[in-house]
Protein backbone atom coordinates (compact mmCIF):
# COMPACT_ATOMS: atom_id res chain seq x y z
CA UNK A 1 0.00 0.00 0.00
CA UNK A 2 1.76 3.58 -0.81
CA UNK A 3 0.78 6.46 1.39
CA UNK A 4 0.20 9.51 -0.17
CA UNK A 5 1.66 13.04 0.41
CA UNK A 6 -0.33 15.09 2.95
CA UNK A 7 1.03 18.27 2.75
CA UNK A 8 3.89 17.51 0.36
CA UNK A 9 5.62 15.40 3.38
CA UNK A 10 5.12 11.25 3.18
CA UNK A 11 4.11 9.24 5.83
CA UNK A 12 6.69 6.55 6.10
CA UNK A 13 5.31 4.19 8.64
CA UNK A 14 4.65 0.25 8.66
CA UNK A 15 1.94 0.03 6.50
CA UNK A 16 4.03 1.36 3.46
CA UNK A 17 4.97 -0.96 1.16
CA UNK A 18 9.01 -2.14 1.71
CA UNK A 19 9.87 -0.92 -1.86
CA UNK A 20 8.39 2.31 -1.79
CA UNK A 21 9.77 2.90 1.29
CA UNK A 22 13.03 2.25 -0.14
CA UNK A 23 12.88 4.53 -3.05
CA UNK A 24 11.35 6.81 -0.93
CA UNK A 25 14.69 6.65 0.94
CA UNK A 26 16.45 6.64 -2.18
CA UNK A 27 15.32 9.93 -3.39
CA UNK A 28 16.01 11.89 0.07
CA UNK A 29 19.14 10.73 0.04
CA UNK A 30 20.15 11.16 -3.35
CA UNK A 31 18.45 15.23 -2.82
CA UNK A 32 20.76 15.44 0.68
CA UNK A 33 23.68 14.42 -1.37
CA UNK A 34 23.26 16.65 -4.31
CA UNK A 35 22.22 19.97 -1.99
CA UNK A 36 25.41 19.36 -0.36
CA UNK A 37 27.68 19.40 -3.50
CA UNK A 38 25.17 22.72 -4.56
CA UNK A 39 27.03 26.26 -3.23
CA UNK A 40 23.09 27.20 -3.13
CA UNK A 41 21.47 26.12 0.00
CA UNK A 42 17.83 26.99 1.19
CA UNK A 43 19.09 29.65 3.25
CA UNK A 44 19.93 32.10 0.78
CA UNK A 45 18.86 35.29 2.78
CA UNK A 46 19.78 38.91 1.22
CA UNK A 47 23.04 40.83 1.96
CA UNK A 48 22.65 43.01 4.82
CA UNK A 49 23.56 46.49 4.39
CA UNK A 50 27.15 47.70 5.03
CA UNK A 51 28.04 47.69 8.57
CA UNK A 52 28.90 51.21 8.71
CA UNK A 53 25.36 52.44 7.55
CA UNK A 54 24.05 49.95 10.17
CA UNK A 55 26.53 51.84 12.73
CA UNK A 56 25.07 55.00 11.46
CA UNK A 57 21.63 54.65 11.73
CA UNK A 58 22.18 52.97 14.70
CA UNK A 59 23.85 56.19 16.40
CA UNK A 60 20.90 58.53 15.19
CA UNK A 61 18.69 56.16 16.73
CA UNK A 62 20.47 56.14 20.19
CA UNK A 63 20.98 60.15 19.37
CA UNK A 64 17.18 60.26 19.18
CA UNK A 65 16.68 58.73 22.62
CA UNK A 66 19.16 61.01 24.23
CA UNK A 67 17.60 64.42 22.86
CA UNK A 68 14.05 63.18 24.10
CA UNK A 69 15.35 62.06 27.37
CA UNK A 70 17.49 65.87 27.78
CA UNK A 71 14.13 67.15 26.35
CA UNK A 72 11.72 65.77 28.80
CA UNK A 73 14.30 66.43 32.07
CA UNK A 74 14.09 70.04 30.75
CA UNK A 75 10.81 70.32 30.58
CA UNK A 76 10.37 68.12 33.97
CA UNK A 77 12.48 71.14 35.65
CA UNK A 78 11.12 73.84 34.43
CA UNK A 79 7.65 72.78 35.12
CA UNK A 80 9.14 71.76 38.77
CA UNK A 81 10.96 75.17 38.88
CA UNK A 82 7.26 77.18 37.83
CA UNK A 83 5.88 75.40 40.97
CA UNK A 84 7.79 77.27 43.67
Amino acid sequence: MVTEPIGGDYLADERMDPMWTRALYAEIASQSSGAASKSDDYFDFPPTAHPGRELFTFSLFILLIMALEVWGSWKLISWMISLI
